[in-house]
Order: structure tokens, then sequence, then C-alpha cells
């Protein structure tokens, strides 16, 4: 069962699935340009950071839309603020995925070998998760009783990002020899960061299950 739309609100429903798809597309970009910067595709992996900042403006535009279309009354009042926060925590998950991106851009941190698998790893997991994030999004609309399972995948593939985090942040300050220690503590901040991206998907996962909740009970 989806969420009760009257035909005023089907203009906002789009823009808030449009508003998702560009989420999506913001932290897949992002994952690409770290792919391409583990490879030492540096210039092309600025490029794809570019193209994040661009997608989440758009994204921002969107849920500044949203946020005036809901002021303006759309939705029943018990559901408005529950899908008002549940955009505004989808928001956050391109902010973070920008702020990462700059960070591998500005910065541009010595990686080692050793740890470049475990962080093409957690960048597929990253884009598995926002893939199912963008999924509940629709479902919510669509057909809500998905909504739950794909919530419990973000969770899930959260999870699975947070065991390479401490995988790596364990041989970055305990077995690898790295000299510096201003590197060590670069390294812990894009990785940080990366996971920061996943925490917010499942910030989100939170608010969709509540609305989901709310319409089926």
């Amino acid at each position: 069962m989806p969420i009760f739309i009257q035909k005023k609100e089907k203009e906002i429903v789009e823009h808030i699935k449009l508003h998702a798809d560009l989420v999506e597309e913001t932290v897949k970009s992002f994952v690409a340009a770290l792919d391409l910067y583990l490879d030492g595709e540096k210039q092309k992996s600025q490029e794809f950071t570019k193209q994040s900042h661009k997608l989440e403006a758009q994204a921002d535009e969107y849920r500044r839309k949203i946020d005036r279309e809901m002021y303006e009354g759309a939705f029943m009042p018990s559901i408005r603020e529950a899908l008002y926060l549940a955009v505004d925590a989808v928001d956050n998950v391109a902010n973070e995925a920008e702020t990462t991106g700059d960070i591998l851009t500005l910065v541009e941190p010595v990686i080692p070998d050793e740890i470049k698998g475990d962080l093409k790893i957690m960048g597929e997991l990253t884009s598995k998760c926002v893939e199912y994030l963008r999924q509940g999004v629709h479902n919510l609309f669509d057909n809500i009783k998905l909504v739950f399972d794909q919530m419990r995948e973000v969770e899930r593939l959260e999870g699975e990002v947070d065991k390479y985090v401490w995988k790596t942040l364990n041989m970055i300050f305990k077995e690898l020899k790295i000299q510096k220690f201003s590197e060590r503590l670069m390294l812990r901040e894009i990785i940080l960061h990366i996971n920061n991206i996943t925490n917010r998907m499942e910030d989100a996962s939170d608010r969709l299950d509540m609305i989901a909740l709310k319409l089926i009970t």
C-alpha cells in the first residue's frame, strides 16, 4: 500500500523521487572518483568530483522546492513532518558524498597499496547501499511493503562498510610503516568520511522505516 496521494501532491511526489535519484547519482559520482583516484587517474577523478558537485547542487534545488511545497500543506499532518525529515536525511547523504570528494581532491592523500583494495570494496558497498535507499524512497509511494526489506539492506551494507573501516584504520595505525603521523591522520579522515556516507544512509533508512510503520499500522 503506497501513501495516499491527492492530485495536487503528484508533482511533489515526482520531486521527491527525482531528489532521491540525484542523491544516488551524487554518491555514485563520488565512488567513481574514488576508484579512479585509487587507480592513479587523479585528473579523471577530479572530473567526477566536479560532477558530484553539480549533482548535489541539483539535489539541493529539489530539496528546497520540496520544503516549500510541504510548507504549503501537502500531505496529511501526521505524514508531512516525517516525510520532510526523511527528505532532509536523504539530502544529507549527497552532502557527505560531496564533502568526501572535496577532501579526496584537495588533500590528495597518499594511499598505501595495502588498503586500496579495501577502499574499493567500501566504494562498491556504498554504491549498493544508495541503490537500496533510492528504491526505498520510490517505494514509499509505489509499494510500501518493500521499504522494510530495502532499509534492512541499507543497514546491513552500512555494517559491512564499518568492518572495512576498522580493518583499514587498524592497518594504518598498527601495521603499515607510514613515516609521517600527519599522513596517517589524512588517511583516517578520508576513511571516516567514506564511512559517514553510509552512516547518513542508515539515518535516512530509519526515517523511511518510521513513515512506513505509520502507514501500515
